[in-house]
């Protein structure tokens, strides 16, 4: 195992966290994903599911009391689901751990003011000051690549009210790609087809093109979509002909809606599983569900 890529899936719902009986199979914390590396900790967005990978990262800590205390935190956008987890991240906390936070600007605001008003008294009793980790803050260009170790991250804009970023995480041949919070369908129909000689579009298809694992956007469904244009997210038939086009090899669909119970998506995914079931390339599907790891 400790040669490969595992991904852990510990949020996986969007907007908005919905705990209860009707969401305990695929999860009701917000986005958090985390690749393990050789022993390091990559993680995407901080939304309420980084909270119980904090407490994992602790746990590992205590045992291994001589590894190096190091994470690295890549941020699609700084909208309340995705970072609202940060101060409930245990590591952050603790003065052994240092935090390396990746993100872009948003709007006028740089990326460590958001992360600090987040925090304000109004808000929250603990200033992100007096958190005890050593803290850095990348604020990135769309043209940047972060090579740490053999791990490349490199990016992709997104369309999304505000922005938002897309990470490619590449060692070894392994390409996973980490894509939510985009409006798909602003550039492609449902068919996977380009709309308008959309440029961000082929970005985003080249991109993608041939990945292991697409970690995406996939809110709603095409009924959905219709009464929700301009929200900044996806219709689930757009993600998937779209990733059989690129040829990805496996997708998770990602960034449930608050209102998709437990059976509602397994009605989704029986329906899609179904329908892609026999198309070359092959392309394994699945919605993403909270305490799930795969290795890559």
């Amino acid at each position: 195992m400790a040669a490969e890529l595992l991904v852990t899936f510990w949020g996986t719902r969007g907007s908005i966290a919905t705990p209860g009986r009707s969401t305990e199979k695929y999860g009701g914390n917000t986005s958090s994903v985390s690749i393990k590396s050789h022993g390091k900790y990559f993680i995407f967005d901080a939304g309420t599911g980084i909270r119980p990978l904090g407490v994992e990262i602790m746990g590992e800590a205590a045992i291994q009391k001589d590894k190096q205390k190091e994470l690295f935190l890549f941020l699609s956008h700084t909208h309340w689901d995705h970072i609202q987890g940060l101060p409930f991240f245990q590591p952050a906390y603790d003065p052994s751990f240092r935090l390396n936070i990746y993100g872009t600007s948003n709007k006028d605001a740089m990326l460590e003011n958001i992360l600090v008003g987040q925090m304000d008294s109004s808000y929250f009793p603990v200033k992100l000051s007096a958190l005890g980790s050593e803290m850095e803050f990348n604020d990135l260009q769309l043209s940047d690549t972060i090579e740490i170790a053999d791990n490349k991250i490199t990016l992709q804009e997104l369309d999304h009210p505000g922005g938002s970023l897309s990470y490619k995480f590449e060692r070894d041949g392994k390409k996973i790609v980490y894509a939510t919070d985009h409006e798909l369908d602003f550039h492609f129909t449902q068919d996977g087809e380009l709309k308008n000689d959309s440029e961000l579009g082929k970005q985003y298809q080249a991109y993608i093109q041939d990945a292991d694992l697409l970690i995406a956007d996939g809110q709603y469904t095409s009924e959905e979509y219709e009464v929700k244009k301009g929200w900044g997210h996806t219709a689930v038939p757009t993600l998937l002909n779209l990733a059989q086009k690129s040829r990805v090899k496996q997708v998770a669909v990602y960034h449930h809606d608050p209102m998709h119970t437990d059976s509602f998506i397994d009605q989704l995914s029986a329906s899609y599983l179904k329908k892609f079931q026999d198309t070359e390339p092959r392309m394994d599907i699945f919605w993403a569900r909270e305490g799930l790891t795969l290795a890559i």
